[in-house]
């Protein structure tokens, strides 16, 4: 891997803001570091989870590659820890949101 990180958190909505980049190593507690700061997201490489609270509780969502400029209420400015979880889909279907 090549050493551009696989997520990128931003302080601010559609990926503007203060960029905290996640290496692929990942990071659990985002606690002294951008705990309740990240507004939108960025995923490069894998599939990661973020959690509302620290030590994965709280509301979690996965997030695949691609560009999130709006986070869900339930993370946005939220987000305690997190994780790189699989390098393909995690899955055995597509979720179902309600």
């Amino acid at each position: 891997m090549s050493g551009r990180a696989s997520v990128t958190l931003f302080s601010e909505p559609n990926l503007a803001g203060r960029a905290f980049p996640v290496s692929s190593e990942g990071a659990s507690n985002l606690d002294g570091m951008f705990n309740d700061r990240a507004s939108s997201l960025r995923v490069d490489r894998g599939y990661w989870i973020f959690c509302s609270d620290a030590n994965f509780r709280g509301e979690c969502r996965t997030f695949g590659p691609g560009e999130y400029a709006v986070l869900p209420p339930g993370l946005d400015n939220r987000i305690s820890s997190g994780r790189r979880i699989s390098n393909d889909y995690p899955y055995s279907h597509a979720p179902i949101w309600r």
